[in-house]
């Protein structure tokens, strides 16, 4: 119950569930994971029955117990197959500042994949701001990523990840084959 009023929308089913089942793999009672996310195992025995809302603050000491992202307790179960194909005409292209965008389809929760070529080397005019945390792995070639006014050479098979709110570009610095996949999550 929340507010002495029962919940509607099941999330806090939903949540709880992901927590119940994220201990038991881990071996974990309601005492561990209390003891180590610094919370209550009461308390944590009425999230996982979907009885108690938690706070961001207490999602996030659950999730570093747990060891998975908040995002992981937060989204909703996959619906449908548990497996997806995208072919490589799949997805909608978005030019933007000189680079190709290729969207690449997936559930409404997930993580956006977009796999990102550009035409030239020179830094877009604007930066992006995004929700959520960014990963840049780069498949081909060699990309420079500027975050927040850093700039970080990445090579083939070289990831860097930051906080999509700081301001960011990229800008080709290898061959015209180079490409990276950008997870926004």
């Amino acid at each position: 119950m929340l507010s002495g009023f029962p919940t509607t929308n099941g999330f806090e089913t939903d949540l709880g569930a992901r927590v119940r089942t994220l201990r038991r793999e881990r071996g974990l009672t309601l005492k561990g994971l209390g003891r180590l996310a610094g919370l209550s195992h009461p308390f944590l025995s009425q999230v996982e029955r979907g009885l108690a809302r938690p706070s961001v603050s207490s999602v996030e000491r659950i999730a570093a117990a747990l060891d998975v992202s908040v995002a992981h307790l937060w989204s909703p179960p996959r619906q449908g197959d548990a497996v997806r194909l995208v072919r490589a005409g799949e997805g909608a292209i978005a030019e933007h500042n000189g680079a190709t965008y290729r969207e690449l389809p997936g559930e409404p929760a997930a993580p956006t994949l977009r796999e990102w070529t550009a035409s030239n080397r020179r830094w877009p005019a604007d930066s992006a701001v995004e929700r959520g945390e960014v990963a840049v792995y780069v498949a081909r070639g060699s990309v420079e990523v500027d975050v927040n006014g850093s700039v970080y050479e990445l090579g083939e098979g070289d990831t860097l990840r930051f906080d999509g709110s700081l301001p960011h570009r990229m800008r080709r610095a290898g061959g015209t084959s180079t490409r990276a996949l950008v997870v926004t999550s």
